[in-house]
């Protein structure tokens, strides 16, 4: 058998999709919590010193790690060395990946940035969730990231690189709009900032190509579909199973019927949504870097 024959890109691209979409619906929230204690979650003087403020005021309740100056991993650096005053470099830094290990293997994770005004931006957060039907849950976790976030931000990334070429404009669209998706729905930032700017780069090479218009409204459609049937049940593995048989049904019956009729549609939303998140979450500045590469 050829090398070739064994088309290992679109495995990648396969498997890139499949862990995206099971950490968008319920089961995998399952999965998280199973990885939560990979290591022991014990407390230590250094854990103490970083979790000090929380213990001492109780702000922020559950979501304490996005407001008390401590958990963001530049943050979390400063309190290790300030824990003890004799202990080696060498040590800080051990310390240092233990607690953040700890924290990033739970479901809440790190925070990319701490919010200084916990007011205000709860005012925002109510603003969006009336106005816009964005949940504060959703907007929190889109400002962190966990260990499983990593790992499909990771292979998604290997995906899209691997993906990228002129003669598969329709596979490049179709995963990089099912990431998007995925990442939306499952508040994965690395990943939805990742997909949303190479799709929006190839989109600005390929606006007027039917192949990558139909890949786009694939993928948005086939993932949407998986994810949408997969929530609806309240087992999460029942989810899972009729969530397949639908997203193969549905990739069936994409096939047979023009598309490209809402793919301006899909288009706007990206745009009007992606640009408010974007703007209120703090990271715009972050997808100007990625366009500048």
């Amino acid at each position: 058998m050829k090398f070739k024959d064994l088309n290992p890109f679109k495995k990648i691209r396969q498997i890139a999709k499949g862990v995206a979409g099971i950490f968008s619906i319920p089961f995998g929230k399952q999965v998280e919590k199973s990885i939560s204690n990979i290591i022991d979650d014990k407390a230590t003087i250094y854990d103490n010193k970083i979790d000090k403020f929380y213990n001492d005021t109780h702000i922020g309740g559950g979501t304490h790690r996005h407001f008390d100056g401590s958990h963001t991993p530049l943050q979390m650096w400063e309190k290790v060395k300030e824990t003890l005053p004799n202990d080696s470099n060498l040590e800080e830094l051990k310390n240092y990946f233990l607690s953040l290990f700890k924290d990033l293997q739970t479901p809440m994770g790190i925070p990319l940035h701490n919010i200084d005004n916990k007011q205000s931006y709860d005012q925002i957060a109510s603003y969006l969730s009336n106005n816009y039907a964005i949940k504060k849950s959703w907007l929190l976790d889109f400002q962190s990231v966990n260990l499983s976030e990593i790992f499909g931000a990771t292979i998604g990334v290997v995906a899209l690189f691997f993906g990228w070429k002129k003669h598969e404009k329709e596979e490049f669209a179709e995963l990089a709009s099912s990431l998007i998706l995925a990442g939306a729905v499952s508040a994965n930032p690395f990943l939805l900032i990742i997909s949303l700017v190479s799709w929006a780069k190839s989109y600005s090479k390929n606006k007027s190509n039917k192949k990558f218009k139909k890949g786009t409204i694939k993928g948005f459609i086939s993932m949407g579909s998986f994810i949408m049937t997969a929530s609806l049940f309240s087992s999460p593995v029942l989810g899972l199973i009729i969530g397949l048989v639908v997203l193969i049904v549905v990739k069936k019956s994409l096939n047979k019927i023009d598309i490209s009729l809402i793919y301006d549609w899909l288009n706007n939303q990206i745009k009007k949504y992606g640009k408010i998140v974007f703007d209120v979450t703090g990271i715009s500045n972050v997808t100007k870097k990625f366009r500048s590469l």
